[in-house]
């Protein structure tokens, strides 16, 4: 025992440090060791989702950009798309100005509900408005309009009557006609959804 008391106590302190590091190791330092593939791969992973996130951040403002501007071309094409109450007499005037066409009087009656209840595939009710127009014009720019409405116009128009009064080929005659303009009300039907909402 003598012998004990001679050997420092630093070694003895060494020895069970260095036993306490092996022991470590062989539980905690192994499984860490037989584990490092995994975690390379995983760490791997979160690294590229890490790059990506981060591409995708700094292309954050040109995205909001490239959102906008179809948001901004889709909404003009929708207005594009059809005619309807706020924008027949829009259609109507730009084609007699293409045409040199001078209208003498132009009303447009109250809007009425589809008498059938039809609707959209949206559910917009469809909604009919009776236009009276008037102009001075020739037989062929009467024909013209007629075909204008019946199948080159962005609106769905009924031509209820058409006269023309005058002499055979006067460039002169009086033009009357009466159309029915049948669209989806897309605003009434906004409102009523705002209101069920509020």
């Amino acid at each position: 025992m003598d012998q004990l008391n001679k050997i420092p106590k630093f070694l003895f302190v060494l020895v069970a440090a260095i036993l306490v590091a092996v022991v470590f190791w062989m539980t905690i330092g192994m499984s860490l060791i037989s584990n490092a593939p995994t975690l390379m791969s995983e760490h791997d992973a979160n690294v590229k989702k890490i790059a990506e996130y981060d591409t995708a951040l700094s292309q954050q403002k040109q995205i909001e950009a490239e959102i906008k501007k179809n948001q901004d071309e889709y909404n003009r094409k929708q207005e594009e798309l059809f005619v309807d109450l706020s924008t027949c007499t829009k259609e109507i005037e730009e084609y007699c100005s293409n045409r040199n066409i001078i209208l003498k009087n132009y009303s447009l009656g109250e809007p009425q509900e589809d008498t059938m209840n039809r609707t959209s595939n949206s559910g917009y009710p469809v909604k009919s408005v009776n236009i009276a127009l008037g102009y001075s014009g020739s037989y062929d720019t009467a024909l013209s309009m007629l075909k204008f409405f019946e199948q080159n116009s962005k609106g769905c128009y009924y031509v209820n009557s058409c006269n023309i009064s005058g002499e055979e080929g006067s460039k002169d005659s009086s033009v009357t006609m009466s159309i029915t303009l049948y669209y989806f009300d897309t605003e009434s039907a906004a409102t009523a959804a705002t209101e069920a909402v509020g």
